[in-house]
């Protein structure tokens, strides 16, 4: 065999042994890059917190969070300047927050620590808040706090004229009392909008959640008498039947009044009523009627 066919015989060999190689490399499944294991530090909460309390250091903590589940509005360990001076600190919830869940943008009130309004932005949709001045007798002796559901109860005095107070008698001599709204939200005790406790608060002023039309309606009613608070037992609803308002004065339910309209009436019997008109003057005498 001569020596050029064993060169060529050699290349033909490297040849195939390349041609082996890619076709190899060609064949066989390409690793992917492991990536599962990947991971950042979020800011999680270390215990359940409710609407309206403030962020606190002690109550979160960084965790290792699967990099492929970050969403947006989490607070990543890594684009903080000072992890141990967040600027969020101390801006309240707008919604509440289990233990472990992450903290999000969407879960802050944003710039409150610039004037932003917690309380604007907690209250339900198409709804207003409308405050009521209160003392410790017209609000449940200070137990009502946030959270708490209310009826608000309108005590005033009712004006008439000689000719009405005559034919209301037997309803109405002067004070009367009424629901004027049921089942309303307490959004706030004083300034506070948070449920610091159960113990009794003797507040000045109490802000409920209501309708537009209930706003008009405590408007007016403040201009009209005195304002108090009933509480209501936790998750109350109203039926039909309490839903119906009962006439309440001080002819109602009182027995003294009561007991005069029954004279005055009784004073009546066999009696009638001569009206003597003079020029445009008219007076009612009563004439008691002779014996038949």
């Amino acid at each position: 065999m001569n020596k050029s066919v064993m060169m060529i015989m050699a290349g033909a060999l490297v040849v195939a042994i390349l041609v082996a190689m890619i076709v190899q490399a060609k064949l066989s499944p390409k690793k992917e890059k492991n990536t599962a294991s990947a991971s950042i530090e979020v800011l999680v909460s270390t215990k359940k917190l409710m609407t309206g309390e403030r962020l606190k250091p002690e109550n979160v903590r960084w965790q290792e969070w699967p990099e492929k589940a970050v969403f947006k509005g989490v607070y990543k360990r890594a684009d903080q300047p000072d992890e141990k001076e967040l600027a969020i600190y101390d801006v309240p919830l707008r919604r509440d927050i289990e233990s472990g869940e992450p903290i999000t943008s969407q879960a802050l009130i944003p710039d409150v620590k610039g004037g932003g309004n917690f309380l604007a932005a907690s209250i339900s949709e198409g709804m207003r808040a409308v405050a009521v001045n209160v003392k410790a007798n017209t609000a449940a002796g200070g137990f009502i706090a946030p959270g708490d559901h209310v009826d608000v109860l309108l005590a005033y005095s009712v004006k008439m004229d000689s000719d009405a107070k005559d034919a209301a008698g037997e309803l109405v001599d002067r004070y009367a009392s009424q629901t004027i709204l049921n089942n309303v939200k307490v959004l706030a005790v004083d300034q506070s909008s948070k449920d610091e406790g159960r113990e009794a608060k003797v507040a000045k002023t109490v802000t409920i959640e209501v309708t537009r039309e209930g706003a008009e309606v405590i408007a007016l009613a403040d201009k009209m008498g005195e304002l108090s608070l009933s509480l209501r037992r936790l998750g109350d609803k109203d039926t039909e039947i309490s839903k119906v308002t009962p006439i309440t004065t001080d002819a109602t339910i009182s027995e003294v009044s009561r007991k005069v309209n029954q004279m005055m009436e009784r004073s009546k019997t066999g009696s009638e009523t001569v009206r003597i008109y003079s020029g445009t003057a008219v007076q009612n005498v009563p004439v008691r009627a002779g014996a038949q």
